[in-house]
């Protein structure tokens, strides 16, 4: 579903923490890889991104433990999301790792021994994980963390354009099971991720999502290398960190180009990094869906969500 770690960046010309310096205050910021962990001097970004951003996440497959607690035991604010894209073998077989399963549970039991606060699972939604979307929030919640979801996405970051989802009906049966248990959650934010799952429906069937994209309006992307982007998607950088200031950047004519082609694009993607901030900033959206289905569980809806 992702070959990103099959194209490693060259460490000589990735950004550095003082490059990170330049970033201007954020609500939140994820970071994201390839593996984080895998870079030697996290803890320096880390301490530089902690004190720009109110909210730091880092997305990790949870394989190296002893990296990952090394780092984390000195940036316990910092919240983790471990991949796991399955149970036992599925999570191993899509991973191709043997053990990658139990390596992402040891990896979050030594997280939550280190007091880790902001934690929880992320599946990636396929037609070889659809099943186990259930038994894998029963897991989180048995785990006291929570889970988030994506689908299947192409994209230059991803190095991949022929992921897609086979059996759409089989899929969106399992999703809407996860949905119904999101709903029947004490937890306020379930009924959200439950929103969002609508979302990932309406997206698997090439619908037109529900919030319109915002991407380098009021959120952006930093590739290795320092270049800012809108996404991870849209291959149009407008600008590098490491040579112009960020206010620079973000008042070019080139940011004012690559809004115009924010604006056109028709790829529809529903990921959180460019819908979670959209719900909240337009919370009667999510929030009516939610009153609907909360009290009609078994409705949802083919079209796209209001």
């Amino acid at each position: 579903m992702c070959h990103t770690w099959q194209f490693p960046s060259r460490k000589t010309w990735e950004i550095r923490p003082v490059d990170l310096e330049r970033l201007p205050s954020l609500n939140r910021l994820n970071i994201t890889g390839g593996e984080p962990f895998l870079r030697r001097d996290l803890s320096e970004i880390l301490e530089v991104v902690s004190k720009k951003a109110k909210r730091v996440v880092i997305s990790t497959n949870g394989f190296l433990t002893e990296s990952t607690l090394a780092v984390m035991k000195h940036h316990r604010e910092v919240g983790i999301r471990i991949s796991l894209d399955g149970i036992g073998d599925t999570h191993d077989r899509i991973r191709g790792i043997k053990n990658a399963h139990h390596k992402a549970l040891e990896t979050l039991h030594g997280l939550k021994e280190l007091g880790i606060k902001d934690l929880g699972i992320a599946v990636t939604i396929s037609d070889q994980n659809a099943k186990d979307l259930v038994p894998l929030y029963r897991l989180a919640s048995e785990h006291c963390v929570e889970l988030a979801t994506a689908i299947l996405h192409n994209a230059y970051y991803f190095h991949k354009q022929d992921n897609k989802i086979g059996d759409r009906p089989r899929v969106e049966t399992e999703i809407n099971n996860l949905m119904r248990e999101y709903l029947r959650s004490s937890r306020p934010k379930d009924w959200f991720r439950a929103y969002f799952s609508q979302g990932i429906v309406d997206h698997m069937y090439g619908k037109q999502r529900a919030l319109k994209c915002t991407m380098a309006t009021d959120s952006f992307f930093v590739d290795p290398y320092g270049d800012i982007r809108p996404c991870n998607v849209m291959d149009y950088p407008f600008g590098n960190i490491k040579e112009r200031s960020f206010s620079e950047i973000w008042n070019s004519p080139q940011a004012e180009e690559v809004r115009n082609r924010v604006g056109n694009c028709d790829q529809n993607c529903w990921m959180i990094g460019s819908v979670g901030h959209l719900m909240r900033q337009k919370i009667w959206k999510p929030l009516f869906w939610i009153a609907r289905h909360k009290l009609s569980p078994r409705m949802f809806r083919e079209n796209a969500v209001s």
